[in-house]
């Protein structure tokens, strides 16, 4: 089955209008932080997900933080009677020299995002759930993203006619068991069916999750709007989940076949396309607590070192290259960022 859609295609075919009129229930206080919390959703729709310009890419000091717009965001859904919160993780990652057992560099978190999801809804078919995607993707205008001086900037292109028409439903991040049983859901089975080292093949009952490829709704906040601009938005986060689950098999298979690229051993790798996201997995276990998950962890899991500079302790991430070594002056041909932290998941059943 060929895999490659826009897995945001799903949303489009949701059509039903939200009401305009808000809901005396749902709270909203302006300046109030609404922090996501494992009791909401369990299904939810993924708005927006923001970070900061870095000072050294900032034309000026004005415009709103990440953290302010976010909050902004969250108090303009609840007037409307959508309640919505921030989740936030350092997911964003900056080079440093050094070495690494895995590859030639190392990366390290600086900047998060901070992800805006709003409703509590019990499954991805409620009626409900339909009805406030659609209203987020195609009629929901910020008020605050009008006024250019808080510097919210989302680019316009034939795939986001509208400032969050990106949204797509999702998961909570925080909600136990973050892939969800297959058996019960037949877009997932057939997500992944006929894929070369699907997770669904998995013998064993986890494995562990070493990378993450997002797609999504994603601004920058910054005090600017212009061109060069854009042209950095588009750059750096203009990946649709397609590419997310191509980059995914991709690394995929090279883990598989590591050897041929300059590494100590082969592994065993698996792919899982979820609706938000596609993960690789290495290792097939039978419990939690066998020893080959903590040498798997302590291999390919970031870990603290201090920044020379600032003094300041940083997650550093492992980096997997192709090829493994280069020669002075060589770019590598690939190269993957693994998470900074690995966690082990339970293999998806299928009946």
């Amino acid at each position: 089955m060929k895999i490659f859609r826009n897995l945001l295609s799903l949303a489009l075919l949701l059509t039903v209008a939200l009401p305009e009129a808000g809901s005396a229930e749902i709270e909203a206080i302006k300046g109030k932080r609404y922090k996501l919390a494992k009791n909401h959703g369990p299904w939810m729709v993924m708005v927006a997900a923001i970070r900061d310009v870095p000072d050294e890419d900032r034309r000026t000091k004005d415009g709103m933080s990440a953290w302010q717009a976010a909050d902004e965001l969250v108090y303009e859904l609840r007037r409307k009677g959508i309640p919505a919160y921030t989740y936030s993780i350092e997911e964003q990652m900056g080079k440093i020299s050094d070495t690494s057992q895995l590859g030639s560099k190392r990366y390290v978190a600086q900047h998060g995002y901070i992800s805006v999801l709003a409703g509590n809804f019990p499954s991805n078919t409620d009626g409900k759930a339909i009805e406030v995607l659609k209203y987020v993707k195609t009629k929901f205008n910020p008020a605050f993203l009008s006024d250019a001086k808080n510097g919210g900037i989302l680019p316009k292109t034939p795939g986001r006619p509208a400032p969050l028409s990106r949204a797509f439903l999702t998961a909570n991040p925080l909600w136990e068991g973050e892939i969800r049983d297959a058996e019960k859901d037949n877009f997932i089975v057939a997500l992944n069916a006929d894929q070369e080292y699907s997770l669904l093949q998995c013998k064993g009952k986890y494995s562990l999750v070493v990378a993450s490829f997002h797609g999504g709704s994603v601004m920058q906040i910054d005090g600017r709007d212009s061109a060069k601009a854009l042209g950095f938005f588009e750059k750096n986060f203009g990946k649709s989940l397609d590419e997310c689950a191509q980059n995914a098999m991709t690394l995929t298979n090279r883990l598989r076949n590591a050897k041929k690229y300059g590494y100590d051993q082969n592994y065993e790798a698996y792919v899982f396309h979820d609706k938000y996201r596609s993960v690789v997995t290495i290792g097939s276990f039978n419990s939690k607590d066998d020893p080959r998950v903590k040498s798997l962890m302590t291999k390919f899991g970031g870990k603290y070192r201090q920044d020379p500079k600032t003094g300041r302790d940083l997650l550093v991430a492992e980096t997997f290259t192709i090829p493994r070594t280069t020669r002075p002056g060589q770019v590598p041909a690939q190269e993957w960022v693994f998470d900074g932290e690995c966690k082990i998941i339970p293999v998806p059943q299928v009946k």
